[in-house]
Order: structure tokens, then sequence, then C-alpha cells
């Protein structure tokens, strides 16, 4: 069973993520992780990569999945998945069933004023990449591994609005798809997530 979780930025997909990884024991597969991983190379294809999450934009769908497909392949990872984040375009969507197979499909709903609050206040751990907010959390180090906690270049308002322009634009149309084949499962953010997780879970039994 692969699942994917599609949700606009700082809807919760990593909160939901660690949930579903923790108790069902799927393999998180962040698509954001692997790509910041990723720039970190010093390649002509790390450049761009690097050059286009810092503008908050959304990368070429054939650069995305060649990407992907490598770092599945690599770890021999096709089965028990969560995508995190991805596939973000109709054509990710076609290129992603060369590899993987689709359960389920969870979208978290969130509004923007929410998601504005969430990104102005989000501080990251560098190494281990949990999350946390600077209104509830006021240690500067990570709680997991001690990291000191750092804010995403891309975590402000301007590059926020690129990628809500992008997810309408290549997001949205994915769930639709997705919708049309009865895959879609919708989480309430403001919502207890848990509970509504365990009610997926319980109906893919």
């Amino acid at each position: 069973m692969n699942l994917v979780l599609l949700g606009p930025p700082a809807s919760g997909k990593g909160t939901c993520s660690a949930y579903l990884h923790e108790k069902y024991h799927f393999v998180h597969i962040s698509m954001g992780d692997i790509l910041r991983d990723y720039a970190k190379a010093n390649t002509k294809l790390a450049n761009i990569v690097r050059d286009t999450l810092s503008k908050g934009k959304i990368l070429d769908e054939n650069i995305t999945a060649e990407i992907l497909y490598d770092y599945l392949k690599d770890r021999n990872l096709f089965d028990n998945l969560l995508l995190d984040g991805y596939p973000r375009g109709l054509k990710s969507v076609e290129l992603m069933k060369r590899f993987v197979n689709i359960s389920k499909v969870i979208v978290l709903d969130a509004d923007f004023e929410l998601i504005k609050k969430r990104i102005l206040n989000r501080i990251t751990c560098p190494n281990c990449g949990k999350n946390f907010s600077k209104e509830n959390y006021k240690l500067d180090k990570c709680d997991e591994c001690g990291s000191k906690l750092v804010k995403r270049s891309d975590d402000n308002l301007e590059s926020l609005t690129v990628r809500m322009q992008e997810y309408q634009r290549l997001t949205i149309p994915v769930i639709e798809h997705y919708e049309k084949l009865g895959l879609v499962y919708r989480i309430d953010s403001k919502q207890d997530y848990k509970s509504q997780l365990d009610k997926l879970m319980e109906d893919l039994k």
C-alpha cells in the first residue's frame, strides 16, 4: 500500500507523516527534504534545484520525477510508501505511474490565514527536519537531536505567495484528478488529525 499526502504549505503534512510513520510504519518520502538534500551537491543540476527552491518555485516535473526515481531505486523502496507533497502536477502523476502504484491520496485542507501564521512562526531543525512554532516552543534547540533551530530561507511571505500560486496551478488539478478516481480522503487541518488518520487506516484494512 502506498499513500500520497497533499496539502498547501504548512497545512500539517510533516506532522501527519510522522504519525503515519510511527504508528503504521510507512516509509516517509518527503520530496521537499529529498530536493533540499540534493541541492547541497556541487553539480549543475543541484545548482538549478537550489536556485529554484530558494525562489519558492516548482522544479520541472521531469527533473523531480528523475530525482525521486533514483532515490527510491537506490534504496529499493517501492512499497509501503508515504509520498509527502508529491506529485505536484498532472505530468508528475503520469511519470510516477511508471514506478509507484497509489492506494489513497490524503488531502489536508487549511485556509490561507492559518497557513500564513504557521509559515511565519515556523522554525526547523536542519539535522532531523522536525518543525516547531515560535509561538509555543521557546527553546532554540531541537528537542529530538539538540541541533540549533533555523528559519528556512523559503519561509517568508513573498515565497509563500509564490508557493500558494504554484499549489493552485499544479496541485489542485492533481487532487481533482485523484478525486475522479475515488482515491481522495480529506482531513481538516484545524481538527484532530490522529483520529481522522486512524479512521482512514481502519477503512483501508
